[in-house]
């Protein structure tokens, strides 16, 4: 994967994040079929995942 290509996907995976929260502010009674242990451990995966991929670009080459 390259560089461009790594930060291509971080910032669509952060547009959707954005995107996401205002859906989930502006529709409370919408929710997951599990529970939020659940939930949480997805949303910090995703936000690692995302981490990673705006990190990943800049790492040095030897």
């Amino acid at each position: 994967m390259t560089k461009k290509h790594a930060r291509i996907i971080a910032v669509m995976m952060l547009l959707i994040a954005v995107i996401f929260i205002f859906f989930a502010f502006h529709n409370p009674q919408a929710s997951f079929p599990w529970s939020n242990t659940i939930t949480y451990m997805l949303y910090g995966i995703y936000v690692i995942l995302m981490t990673v991929l705006f990190i990943a670009p800049f790492k040095r080459t030897k």
